[in-house]
């Protein structure tokens, strides 16, 4: 009897679709030793592809959507309410991420925060100071106002092809928002970012990596995590600006039509151990959904670096466009993709 049940767990298969680089593989490789089950493990690079996949009709057990696509898979009825008994891990994460996704259509009763991280401006400090020849201010405008553009033009200022994320912070910086913006609002933003005359960064993950690193890219937007990774010498400065940063949270959903639901609580509950956490914590450089005001959660990760409750308080979602802004904003952003890469 023990052998046939060995056996069947072993035939088990949890089809998982995440975020490509966004987890230790070891703790993959942790749930399928102590489990039995097999972990079909696929990878996206972009929240269009998640999509696009799930729309050809391709079954999953576990997906990582982000926050600004919950509420449109909600009305959708695409995923699963969660059973929150069946989740004990729930318990360790941070009440403030449950709160700030129950504005996404109170998405909190059907995903559970995976990791967050935050869009700002990273700098080589020593490198942008000359070029500006003067202070590195924590502001949008020290990448958005033209003065400062040209003058760090000189050392590598290069925008990312993000452009709902790029629009989204320009357009904070100038004391709007995205949501609010009409085709020739949108056309009109994307045109002032165009005269910037900001080249375009890399369009590898890697490469923009290794480009900070390097010191080739002085200035940009890009994530937290990003940021991490390439400051190895400790000459990169991550800002979020007075103006607001923008905040994301990627987390762990069951999809309604989810071949292996009970293999998918499993899993779920296996990444949200508080141990595992912080190994994806480490391993990706983003900042996992544990609570960490918690003693014995902190402990795991006593050198992770957290934002003060006064930058917490200017970080803001990236907003939800309805489809014709959506397509206003495809069409504007191809003035801006085929400029020249550094």
């Amino acid at each position: 009897m023990a052998f046939t049940a060995v056996q069947a767990a072993a035939s088990e298969v949890v089809r998982v679709h995440n975020w490509a680089e966004y987890i230790d593989p070891e703790v993959i490789d942790d749930f399928q030793r102590d489990t039995g089950i097999r972990v079909d493990y696929s990878q996206f690079t972009t929240a269009a592809e998640l999509e696009a996949d799930l729309a050809a009709g391709q079954r999953y057990d576990v997906i990582v959507p982000t926050d600004f696509q919950l509420e449109r898979m909600i009305r959708a009825n695409q995923l699963l309410e969660l059973d929150r008994q069946l989740l004990p891990n729930r318990a360790e994460v941070s009440g403030e991420l449950l709160a700030r996704l129950s504005s996404k259509n109170r998405a909190e009763r059907f995903v559970v925060p995976y990791m967050w991280g935050i869009a700002g401006l990273v700098v080589h400090q020593n490198a942008a100071a000359r070029a500006l020849q003067g202070p590195v201010t924590n502001s949008w405008g020290l990448l958005f106002d033209p003065t400062n553009a040209n003058r760090l033009k000189s050392c590598g200022a290069v925008l990312q092809n993000e452009p709902e994320q790029m629009l989204s912070v320009f357009l904070n910086y100038r004391g709007k928002n995205l949501r609010s913006q009409s085709a020739r609002g949108i056309t009109k933003a994307t045109r002032e970012l165009h005269d910037l005359g900001i080249p375009m960064g890399p369009s590898g993950f890697a490469d923009l990596v290794e480009q900070l690193a390097q010191g080739r890219i002085c200035a940009t937007v890009t994530w937290n995590g990003v940021a991490s990774m390439a400051n190895q010498n400790g000459e990169l400065r991550f800002l979020i600006p007075q103006e607001g940063g923008l905040m994301f949270i990627d987390s762990l959903a069951i999809p309604r039509n989810a071949p292996n639901k009970a293999a998918a609580y499993r899993f779920i509950n296996h990444l949200l151990d508080p141990r595992n956490a912080a190994r994806n914590a480490r391993a990706t450089h983003f900042t996992p959904s544990l609570d960490l005001t918690r003693e014995q959660n902190r402990r795991l990760l006593p050198d992770i670096s957290l934002p003060s409750q006064e930058e917490r308080r200017r970080l803001f979602f990236l907003e939800r466009l309805s489809d014709s802004q959506k397509r206003a904003v495809d069409a504007a952003w191809s003035q801006l993709d085929g400029r020249d890469r550094i």
